[in-house]
């Protein structure tokens, strides 16, 4: 996966306005026109603008940051089989710290791929026959507060694999569901159309009535 941030020189605590700036001083020094259409420096000043039109925006650099993390702490230790129960925890801990500190730009298509991924059949059957209920117990904790922002139909997938894992532990399984109460408390918050219209009509009602009363009071 190409590093964006290696790219511009800036690291992934960067702001954006260090961003901008490396861009501005590389887009300089690499730009065609400046160096007689060299062709290795049109290819860097390609690769320089598609690390910017990526960083630069809040959106696709959280995006990329799900994806750069997954790359770097999933797949390398995904080939290997000795999965540990640490290396899942310690990679949903890191998931969900990215998504508490995104300020509200998710990806959630992305997130969900991820999540989704991890949580494989292979994995799954390795969680079920893990002792340590404690660390488990974490874990589930993190995908919960993780997926708080995929829609309902992606967080019934990832409950769904989350259930297999609880393999029929009562705690896990009252843990677990209870993200259906959340989406119901959530639409039941929600204003019903009827209850849309009621301030209407109470407010036209008023009105009338209001033109009545002053109508009264010329005409006595």
């Amino acid at each position: 996966m190409t590093n964006y941030y290696k790219i511009l020189g800036v690291t992934v605590t960067s702001s954006q306005a260090e961003i901008k700036k490396a861009y501005r001083l590389l887009a300089i020094q690499y730009h065609p026109d400046k160096n007689g259409g060299d062709r290795e420096s049109e290819e860097r000043f390609k690769l320089i603008s598609e690390a910017y039109i990526v960083l630069s925006d809040t959106a696709k650099r959280n995006a990329y940051d799900y994806a750069e993390e997954y790359q770097k702490n999933y797949k390398s230790q995904n080939t290997s089989e000795d999965t540990t129960l640490v290396t899942l925890l310690l990679l949903f801990r890191k998931i969900k710290n990215s998504v508490l500190n995104a300020n509200g730009y998710i990806n959630e298509t992305m997130l969900f791929t991820i999540v989704n991924d991890i949580l494989s059949d292979k994995n799954i059957d390795f969680l079920i026959n893990t002792e340590d209920i404690v660390a488990k117990n974490l874990m589930i904790d993190d995908v919960l507060v993780s997926c708080i922002f995929l829609d309902g139909s992606q967080k019934a997938i990832i409950q769904t694999k989350l259930l297999k894992v609880a393999d029929g532990d009562p705690r896990f399984i009252e843990k677990i569901t209870a993200i259906n109460n959340t989406n119901n408390d959530s639409d039941n918050s929600k204003p019903t159309e009827r209850d849309a219209e009621n301030p209407s009509i109470a407010a036209i009602i008023f009105f009338i009535a209001f033109v009545v009363f002053i109508i009264l009071l010329m005409i006595i």
